[in-house]
């Protein structure tokens, strides 16, 4: 059996992307991305600005997980269900691409993170870290994001490695822990290849 070896890569925000959203009714800032060879991609870390009430762009195939990061929250009606409410640093919410969804912000406008995961290729996690929050996370892909003040990163069998406001961290084929400190806050991307 072949070993792997862990690769860490640091991202600052000049490598993140500002997008446009597919439906036209927004932008995103695109942390990062695994392309895939026809045009699709594997997974991507998001994060949106949702200023007003409006729909979601279709990503059929894709399962989503989405969390507040800014703002006070968001009501989201899936495919005609009974609306969800999530409030900032709660747990994320997991739906299907395909779903049509209408997103409303509860009071005024807000920031969300987004992880998206192709069904067919892979799985994966999103966790929000708040205020002496640790967070032990293991996957074929990792990306750590440090939303205020500056978060650690241990790498099993590596140097702490800290992470600013704003940047990011890309690990592959590693597990590591993740601490948040009093005043920071952060989120952690677990990416599972089937």
């Amino acid at each position: 059996m072949q070993s792997k070896n862990p690769s860490i890569t640091r991202l600052t925000p000049d490598d993140h992307r500002r997008v446009p959203w597919k439906n036209g009714g927004g932008v995103t800032t695109e942390l990062a991305v695994e392309p895939a060879a026809d045009g699709r991609f594997v997974w991507r870390v998001s994060i949106a600005d949702v200023v007003e009430p409006g729909p979601f762009s279709a990503f059929p195939g894709y399962d989503r997980l989405i969390a507040v990061v800014e703002g006070d929250g968001m009501r989201l009606s899936v495919d005609g269900a009974q609306p969800v409410e999530r409030r900032r640093l709660e747990p994320a919410f997991a739906f299907p691409g395909e779903a049509p969804v209408w997103c409303e912000p509860t009071a005024g406008p807000i920031r969300d993170v987004n992880l998206m995961l192709d069904r067919a290729s892979a799985t994966g996690a999103l966790t929000l870290l708040a205020g002496q929050a640790r967070h032990r996370a293991a996957g074929d892909v990792l990306l750590v994001h440090a939303l205020a003040g500056t978060l650690t990163v241990m790498p099993d069998g590596g140097e702490a490695l800290t992470v600013p406001a704003g940047h990011s961290l890309l690990l592959r084929d590693t597990a590591v822990l993740v601490e948040a400190p009093d005043g920071a806050e952060g989120v952690c991307a677990e990416v599972r290849r089937r």
